[in-house]
């Protein structure tokens, strides 16, 4: 008799962490798409897949085939599909699966309506195993919770706690409204509060002398001064971009940044580490009053913390971290990017911590001359500071270029692995200490202005 052969089920939360890996799911049908004709005259189908880890917006998959007669034929969202070896991908910050023919299979069951634990279509090279059964009930009952359960209002999320598996409301203010090029509605919310860090996914190909730096912000232009100057300059700023179907943003009319509750909203992070916001068609949005209980809660909190010695201090950083870096003014106290960024003097000088999330060009050895740009960020801000001249030098200290190239991986916490796609760089930086200075490119302030690093040493 032939042995089965097991399969192991990742959670899509786990899966999305494995680029340029062959994974197997078992997840929840949440879109089915008609299937579309490539250039090349092929057929391609894309499925969206949620499970309990991953819930809110969910993860592709795409089926190349000859044919349509060769694609899965699902009956009905809320159906299930076991998915054995298909490859995990990344592309602009979107984490997606696809199916290849000559390795991949699939099953597809019904959803939560029956007991049946047959599938009602399998591919000719699918093997199923005993814990499937176990699978299936565990998705079924899920989905049934799922349909039933009202997403619980009564203690709302705050920004610190950010979490992509969850579909979750949060109290917040709205600082700003936009649109993007394709006229996608994008609000600007802050609750006080700091989101946490987050990674990075970058992909690396050998033949690439040095990978572009790393947006500083999602949107495609950055804001105005002006603007800014009206943000807080502690606590987070998350971007929230309302689905094309969404259709709550009319409730927004005729208030000036008012203090709302967005309802059953999802959160994602860009590749680039940044959070993001969505509003589903099935979100929703309330105003509130200035006097509503969790309002005043986050105001409460928010005057107790800036009022504090270290409350410019990243929530997520320990007071007693240990810096990758030392400034030569240990007794400055911090301020965040914000300030740097809105404060109108012509040369402000500031001590802040933050992460090296990037640095361009990307090879570290320092030559004595090449002029260096670390992206930093804080849970305000994220930001490029020129390291130049004497005070590259300062920083570099005169080390071998082995040490620097060691100390600047610890410094952007690199770590790596070689797929398909090429190498996939996992940022996860610490927290550090530096010394800025804003600066215009004229002698006044009406020049574009820029920031270099200062008085630091690695």
């Amino acid at each position: 008799m032939k042995r089965q052969r097991d399969y192991f089920y990742l959670p899509l939360i786990d899966a999305m962490k494995s680029i340029g890996v062959k994974v197997n799911l078992f997840a929840l049908l949440d879109h089915v798409s008609q299937p579309t004709i490539t250039s090349s005259s092929d057929v391609v189908l894309e499925l969206k897949v949620v499970d309990p880890t991953y819930p809110g917006l969910g993860v592709a998959v795409m089926f190349p085939a000859g044919t349509k007669t060769s694609l899965p034929n699902v009956k009905s969202t809320g159906d299930i599909i076991s998915l054995h070896c298909v490859m995990m991908k990344l592309h602009d910050g979107e984490h997606y699966c696809v199916y290849d023919k000559r390795c991949s299979s699939f099953a597809l069951f019904e959803g939560m309506g029956t007991e049946n634990l047959v599938p009602y279509q399998k591919s000719a090279m699918y093997n199923a195993t005993e814990h499937d059964t176990v699978q299936l009930e565990q998705m079924r009952e899920w989905s049934r919770e799922r349909i039933s359960r009202e997403v619980s209002t009564e203690h709302p999320l705050k920004l610190m706690r950010l979490d992509p598996s969850a579909i979750f409301d949060l109290v917040c203010k709205v600082l700003h409204l936009s649109k993007t090029s394709s006229n996608q509605q994008v609000l600007y919310v802050w609750d006080g509060t700091d989101a946490p860090p987050g990674l990075q996914f970058i992909t690396s190909h050998p033949d690439q002398q040095s990978t572009l730096p790393i947006p500083l912000q999602l949107e495609e232009i950055p804001l105005s001064k002006d603007t800014l100057c009206s943000f807080p300059c502690v606590g987070t700023i998350l971007r929230v971009f309302a689905n094309k179907n969404f259709s709550g943003m009319s409730k927004l009319r005729g208030h000036d940044k008012p203090w709302v509750r967005l309802c059953n909203l999802t959160c994602t992070m860009h590749s680039s580490g940044i959070w993001r916001g969505d509003l589903q068609p099935f979100s929703k949005i309330q105003i509130l009053s200035g006097q509503d209980n969790c309002v005043l809660d986050c105001l409460r909190k928010y005057d107790s913390r800036i009022n504090k010695p270290d409350g410019r201090y990243p929530w997520m950083c320990h007071l007693s971290f240990s810096s990758t870096t030392v400034t030569d003014h240990p007794t400055m106290k911090c301020s965040t990017l914000m300030e740097l960024l809105t404060n109108s003097k012509v040369e402000n000088h500031i001590k802040a911590i933050v992460r090296v999330v990037d640095v361009y060009p990307s090879e570290y050895s320092y030559q004595g001359q090449d002029d260096i740009w670390l992206t930093l960020e804080d849970p305000t801000a994220r930001i490029q500071a020129l390291l130049t001249g004497e005070h590259a030098k300062f920083f570099f200290g005169g080390q071998s270029a082995e040490a620097v190239n060691k100390k600047m991986r610890t410094l952007l916490g690199v770590s790596d692995c070689e797929t398909e796609e090429g190498i996939i760089i996992m940022r996860d930086p610490p927290w550090s200490f530096f010394c800025l200075k804003s600066c215009f490119w004229q002698r006044n302030s009406s020049g574009s202005q820029y920031y270099i690093v200062l008085d630091t040493r690695l």
